[in-house]
């Protein structure tokens, strides 16, 4: 087993880490932002 390989290996693992957690944080912000959205469309109807 050549030890550049095994690097290799490694690099992925960790860059579809890295790629999971950016698209988790990206995920959460979209999903406040719908909820944030939503509840202003409520707020509206509620007083109309």
């Amino acid at each position: 087993e050549c030890p550049a390989v095994q690097m290799e290996g490694l690099d992925s693992e960790r860059l579809k880490q890295d790629i999971l957690d950016e698209m988790r944080t990206e995920l959460t912000k979209l999903k406040e932002k719908l909820i944030d959205a939503i509840r202003q469309e409520l707020s509206k109807s509620n007083t109309a």
